[in-house]
Parts: C-alpha cells; structure tokens; sequence
C-alpha cells in the first residue's frame, strides 16, 4: 500500500477516530525503535571476541558430553 492510498483511506475514517489511528501509528513506530535495539543487542562479538551469535550454554554442555562418550 503506498502513501497516497493509505492518506486517502484515513481521510475515508470519521475525525472522531483519528485519535486511535495517531496512536496505532505511534505504537509501530516505537515497535520499528525497539526493533532496531534488540537487533543491535544481538552482536555479543564486542563483548566475546569471535562469537557472532548467542549460544546456548545446555546446547553445548550436551556437545561436550557427546564428545566424551
């Protein structure tokens, strides 16, 4: 949908709920914030050197011990 479809449909919604389509617009835009945060978050390799990707510590324990045997 472009722009100019999505401002002729607003214009087709009665003003008196405008007011719950500006929230609704602020809702996604704080999720597309909150996005871009948890996406940043997600390189651990300042933290851990090489590490590109979060491991899971049970995930190796349990490659450890298949090692082992």
């Amino acid at each position: 949908m472009t722009y100019r479809t999505l401002e002729r449909r607003i214009q087709e919604v009665p003003e008196e709920y405008l007011n719950e389509i500006a929230d609704y617009v602020e809702y996604i835009l704080y999720k597309i914030n909150h996005r871009k945060t948890e996406d940043s978050d997600k390189e651990v390799s300042a933290y851990f050197g090489s590490i590109k990707r979060p491991m899971n510590g049970l995930e190796i324990q349990k490659e450890l011990r298949n090692d082992w045997n």
